[in-house]
């Protein structure tokens, strides 16, 4: 009998994402440091629906997922715009933090 697989997570740079509804965490979830992505609108591009306003927030994941401290913000007009600036943030945080 074969062994089930196990299905690995999205990674972007190195660190998963976990997709809840219209939110994207973005980041180890034992860090202190998490970014959150809200889909605020979409838009059909031929077939496939894609993201044209993105809520990016580095937040605090010291207690419940999605509910800590929001240290920065922004809004961008895609995902890749929005991960690119957010992932940025997020290993700055984390820098901080360690040393």
């Amino acid at each position: 009998m074969a062994a089930a697989k196990k299905k690995k997570a999205l990674q972007y740079a190195d660190k998963p994402m976990n997709r809840v509804g219209n939110r994207i965490y973005y980041g180890n979830l034992e860090d202190k440091f998490i970014l959150a992505l809200d889909i605020l609108e979409t838009e059909m591009v031929g077939d496939v629906e894609t993201a044209t306003k993105v809520k990016i927030l580095l937040m605090d994941n010291s207690g419940e997922l999605g509910k800590g401290d929001i240290y920065r913000k922004a809004e961008r007009t895609n995902l890749y715009k929005a991960l690119e600036i957010g992932a940025w943030w997020l290993e700055d945080a984390l820098a901080s933090v360690q040393g």
